[in-house]
C-alpha cells in the first residue's frame, strides 16, 4: 500500500521537476552558448540574444534614440570654455614642439637666428589662439552632431562584437524575471502533477503521462512569461493589486539599464572614439583643420606678410599645413583629459534612468520583452518536448 501511495506521489514531483527543468533551460538556452554550437545551418544552437545580436541591440537603440535620450540636447551640455581650459595645457606644449620641428625642418638658420624674445611672443599668441579654437571646434561639434555621432551604429557594433555585454543587460535588467520563470515552473508542475496524479488513479492509459509532460513543459513556459508582462497596468482582485512581474520593477530596472548603457556602451571612450575613427570621422577633421588653418594664419600677427614675403606664398602655406596635419594627427592623444569632464557633463545615467522612470508601462516592457518574443515559440517547443520525454521516462522507470 505504501509503495503505491509513493509510486503516485512521484507523479507531482516528476512533473514539479520537468517544469522547472524545461524553464530553467529554457533561459540558459537565450544567452548560451554565445557562439554557435554544432553543425551550421541547422545542427546546433547559439543562444538567442547571441544569434539576435544585431536585431537585439537595434531594438535597444531604437527605445533609446525614440524615448529615452535626444543626444543633440545631451551635447550641448559639454561647455566649450572647459574643453578649452581642459586641454589648453598639453596643445601648447604640442604646438610649440610641432611649430619649433616644422620651421627648424624648412628653415632651420631662419628660426636660429629669430631672437627669443620674438619666439616667445609667437608662443604666447599661440596660446591666446588655443582656447579660442578649441571652443570654435565644439561649437561646430555641437551643430554637426547627427552627421559626427552616429549612436545607432555605436550602440550596435559594442554589442556585435561584445555578445556578452549584450547578455549582462538582459541578465543585470531581467535577473528576477528569469529566476522567477524557474521557480514558477516547479509549483505549476507541482500543481499540474496533482491532476494527473488524479486521473491517472482511476485512468491509465499508457499515453497520458508522456501527453501530460508535454502539456507541463508547455504550460509552465507558457504561463511565466504571461506573468512578467501582464498585465500590463495594476489590477485589482479582491484586496491584492497584480501586475506583470517585470512591469512592477520599473524604478529597479531602470537604474541597472542606465548603469550599463552609460557606464559600458555610452561611456566617453567610445564615444570619443566614434568621432575620431567612426564614418564621419573625415568631417570633424575638416572643422579641425579648417580651425586650426586659421588660427595658425592670425600666429603672425602683423608680421605675417613679411613672413610670406621672406618665405615665398607656396612655402609658407606648406609650412601652415605642416604644422596643422601634424596637430591633427597628435590631437586624439589628448583627448583621454577630457573623459572624465565629458562623463560629469554628459550625465547620461541620471537621464537614461529618469527617462525610463518616466515610459509607460507599455514602452517600457519593450526593454525586456523582445528577447522573449524572438524565437519564443522555440524555446516553448522545447519545453514541452522535453517534458513529453520525461512523461516517457516516468512511465518505463516506474510504472512499467
Amino acid at each position: 500500500m505504501l509503495s503505491t501511495v509513493l509510486m503516485y506521489l512521484i507523479i507531482p514531483v516528476t512533473s514539479g521537476v520537468i517544469g522547472w527543468g524545461t524553464n530553467v533551460l529554457a533561459i540558459k538556452m537565450m544567452f548560451k552558448p554565445i557562439d554557435f554550437v554544432g553543425v551550421p545551418p541547422f545542427l546546433g544552437w547559439q543562444g538567442i540574444i547571441p544569434a539576435r545580436a544585431s536585431k537585439m541591440a537595434a531594438i535597444c537603440v531604437d527605445l533609446m534614440t525614440a524615448k529615452l535620450l535626444d543626444i543633440e540636447q545631451v551635447v550641448q551640455r559639454i561647455e566649450p570654455e572647459r574643453v578649452g581650459a581642459e586641454l589648453q595645457p598639453l596643445l601648447e606644449q604640442m604646438t610649440r614642439e610641432i611649430l619649433d620641428d616644422v620651421i627648424q625642418t624648412h628653415y632651420p638658420r631662419l628660426w636660429d637666428n629669430v631672437p627669443l624674445r620674438v619666439k616667445e611672443q609667437t608662443y604666447a599668441r599661440i596660446e591666446k589662439e588655443i582656447p579660442t579654437v578649441v571652443e570654435k571646434i565644439v561649437h561646430d561639434i555641437h551643430t554637426n552632431v547627427h552627421d559626427l555621432l552616429d549612436v545607432r551604429s555605436m550602440v550596435i557594433d559594442a554589442f556585435v562584437q561584445n555578445r556578452e555585454l549584450l547578455n549582462e543587460l538582459f541578465m543585470r535588467c531581467g535577473h528576477k524575471e528569469f529566476e522567477f520563470v524557474g521557480r514558477s515552473g516547479l509549483w505549476f508542475g507541482l500543481l499540474f502533477g496533482l491532476l494527473q496524479m488524479a486521473v491517472w488513479i482511476f485512468f491509465k492509459p499508457w499515453w497520458l503521462l508522456p501527453l501530460a509532460g508535454l502539456l507541463v513543459g508547455y504550460a509552465t513556459n507558457w504561463l511565466a512569461l504571461k506573468m512578467i508582462f501582464e498585465p500590463q497596468e495594476p489590477q485589482k482582485i479582491g484586496p491584492w493589486s497584480w501586475q506583470g512581474l517585470f512591469l512592477k520593477r520599473q524604478d529597479e530596472v531602470a537604474k541597472e539599464y542606465a548603469a550599463v548603457f552609460a557606464g559600458q556602451v555610452l561611456k566617453p571612450e567610445n564615444i570619443m572614439a566614434s568621432l575620431l575613427r567612426g564614418p564621419a570621422s573625415d568631417l570633424l577633421f575638416t572643422i579641425v583643420q579648417k580651425h586650426l588653418s586659421e588660427a595658425v594664419d592670425s600666429v603672425p600677427g602683423r608680421s605675417k606678410t613679411l613672413l610670406k614675403w621672406v618665405v615665398g606664398n607656396e612655402k609658407y602655406e606648406t609650412m601652415k599645413m605642416a604644422v596643422v596635419n601634424r596637430i591633427v594627427v597628435q590631437l586624439p592623444s589628448s583627448i583621454s583629459t577630457l573623459y572624465e569632464y565629458t562623463e560629469e557633463a554628459l550625465d547620461l545615467e541620471t537621464t537614461l534612468r529618469d527617462n525610463l522612470q518616466q515610459l509607460s508601462s507599455s514602452e517600457f516592457e519593450q526593454i525586456l520583452r523582445p528577447i522573449f518574443q524572438e524565437d519564443e515559440w522555440i524555446l516553448i517547443l522545447v519545453g514541452a518536448v522535453l517534458g513529453a520525454l520525461a512523461g516517457f521516462a516516468q512511465l518505463v522507470l516506474v510504472f512499467s
